[in-house]
């Protein structure tokens, strides 16, 4: 066989894949890589296969299988680790080195890398019967969904965040790729540079505009492809990040008035969490074949719980590696058996009393199995009747609502509006407290100042997304600590752990690209 050996460094495997990796080391490509993309996708299944694929790729473990969901909670003040199985300490204890690895970065620029070849050919179709508009349109809506998520969750794990930047220890976004990589040559000549962060935010709006203005209205329960809901939904939190909170606003007006998505009831809150569909579901990953089963060790449910069916004691399933902290029981209003005090939980964790908000119930004691006791999550388990196959949330209708709330609740935005961010609160919490209208609370809630009304939303969105992935990046971007005590010592805003590290292969075989700080 004829083969080609070329240093890897950001090198992008023609059709498929993008893989970075040290430039010391050696790649063989063989000949049918050479294919070019217009080639490797001259047919309609082969694209619908390209898009399939790249959908795949959100479900590894380094993606939104786990850590994209499980590492917000450990490396903020939600989660603590239990020291069940050895996972996840050191990302609790948010020690130097312990966050995102490098395999998210080299996974999203090989879906990158396919996406803009899948992009250029079709575009440069010359598939007989010719493509028609309306599948042009839905194939590169998706596309340009995909790659504005794949670049936004990279910007924010590996960079700061637009307004809140410690300037001293700035190196920039990402690198930006927005044509796919098809030769040896041009692999050897790529060797970017992080865009500044400004322009990869500009890039992802970009991306997510161009998908909205493709995309239908998602009308049914199919939530795992993207639709116009989902980048409307998408821009509204990466306008939030970007702290454009008129485009906020405007974005997640459209959504919420579009989507057929609805706040559910408190009576049916669990249930939603338990049935494969979810009517707040705006866009998930979808987990449904054996062979998607990430298993014991590294799926969501083992991560999150010991037990194997809610309420069930008598049977272990997974670690609970990670369980809600104190200050996030307290803010579900769960109080345990002894107080909320204490370092260390007592065992067995008991529930002396819930408050009247539906969403901790779906955090109950663990098993005995894997040792002491703990409350768990049980957001993720096995809603598709098989355990530890699971689909996972990324965006709900309830996020629009309080990227709308937070939008006009911020001091010095231009769309400030303290009424209209209560009524966004008030709607929330209506169908998340069984006694909340007419309350105490909702006349207290009536009479808070600016400042308390914004601290209520971000309260309100820890609740609402505990244990979804949202934590860890809601702090970032505000630019605030991690108080992580009583659990493990506080963390600055400052410190560079609130950054990963690139990887060093890359940053060892490319001169343009700058390594974090602190690494």
């Amino acid at each position: 066989m004829n083969t080609k050996k070329i240093n890897k460094i950001g090198l992008a495997l023609l059709a498929f894949l993008v893989i970075f990796s040290s430039c010391k080391k050696q790649l063989e490509i063989a000949p049918r890589q050479s294919i070019d993309a217009a080639t490797a996708l001259s047919s309609r299944d082969a694209i619908n296969a390209s898009i399939t694929s790249i959908y795949a790729s959100l479900k590894n473990v380094r993606q939104y299988g786990k850590d994209m969901v499980a590492l917000p909670e450990a490396l903020s003040d939600n989660g603590f680790a239990t020291n069940k199985s050895g996972r996840l300490i050191n990302e609790a204890n948010n020690v130097q080195g312990a966050h995102f690895t490098t395999t998210i970065w080299n996974n999203s620029y090989a879906a990158i890398n396919q996406i803009n070849n899948t992009i250029a050919a079709i575009n440069t179709s010359t598939i007989t019967p010719a493509l028609t508009q309306t599948e042009i349109d839905g194939w590169l809506g998706q596309l340009y969904f995909l790659r504005g998520l794949y670049y936004f969750d990279l910007v924010r794990v590996y960079g700061y965040v637009p307004g809140a930047v410690v300037a001293s220890q700035d190196r920039g976004g990402v690198p930006l790729s927005l044509s796919g990589i098809a030769t040896s040559a041009d692999a050897l000549a790529w060797k970017p540079s992080r865009a500044p962060i400004a322009d990869v935010y500009t890039q992802i709006v970009k991306d997510l505009v161009a998908a909205e203005a493709r995309l239908t209205v998602n009308t049914g329960t199919a939530t795992y492809t993207a639709s116009k809901n989902a980048a409307q939904a998408l821009l509204s939190r990466v306008q939030l990040y970007n702290k454009d909170y008129t485009e906020t606003k405007k974005w997640a007006d459209a959504v919420i008035t579009s989507s057929s998505a609805r706040l559910t009831t408190t009576s049916n809150y669990v249930a939603q969490w338990r049935a494969e569909s979810n009517t707040e579901m705006l866009f998930q990953v979808r987990f449904t074949t054996a062979a998607e089963n990430i298993g014991v060790n590294e799926s969501l449910q083992t991560s999150f719980t010991t037990l194997v069916t809610p309420g069930n004691q008598a049977s272990t399933g997974g670690f609970g590696d990670l369980v809600p902290t104190i200050t996030l029981l307290n803010d579900l209003g769960i109080t345990l058996t002894g107080g909320n005090t204490t370092t260390v939980f007592a065992n067995p964790a008991t529930v002396a009393t819930r408050s009247t908000d539906v969403r901790n119930l779906l955090y109950e004691p663990g098993t005995a199995g894997r040792g002491n006791i703990k409350v768990e999550c049980t957001k993720y388990i096995g809603k598709n009747g098989v355990i530890n196959l699971d689909n996972v949330p990324v965006i709900r209708i309830s996020e629009a609502i309080l990227n709308r709330a937070e939008a006009q609740a911020t001091a010095g935005s231009p769309v400030l509006n303290l009424a209209a961010a209560l009524a966004d609160l008030k709607a929330i919490k209506a169908r998340r407290y069984t006694d909340y209208t007419g309350s105490a609370q909702e006349t207290a809630d009536n009479a808070m100042t600016q400042p308390q009304l914004l601290e209520e939303i971000l309260r309100q969105r820890r609740i609402e997304f505990a244990f979804e992935g949202h934590r860890f990046f809601d702090l970032k971007r505000l630019g605030r600590d991690l108080i992580k005590a009583p659990h493990y010592n506080n963390v600055a805003f400052t410190d560079t752990r609130m950054l990963p590290n690139l990887p060093q292969g890359d940053i060892d075989g490319n001169p343009n690209l700058k390594q974090n700080a602190g690494y």
